[in-house]
């Protein structure tokens, strides 16, 4: 891969955001500029379970044939 696409990629995966709202809408935006769309996944709450602390977006088509 090249240097540029490295720095996209790490760029795109290591974004931090105040909401889940605000990350959703960011990587929805982004696959759709890439072609293809996101979906959420897996969800990691804090011991109180009042906040989300990781939520995974993937592919929408991940894990499926």
């Amino acid at each position: 891969a090249s240097d540029e696409s490295m720095f996209e990629y790490l760029n795109v995966v290591s974004k931090m955001f105040d909401s889940e709202a605000e990350g959703y809408e960011f990587y929805n935006k982004y696959a759709l500029e890439k072609g293809f769309s996101v979906r959420k996944s897996y969800v990691e709450w804090d011991g109180s379970n009042k906040y989300i602390i990781l939520r995974k977006i993937v592919c929408s088509r991940q894990g499926r044939i």
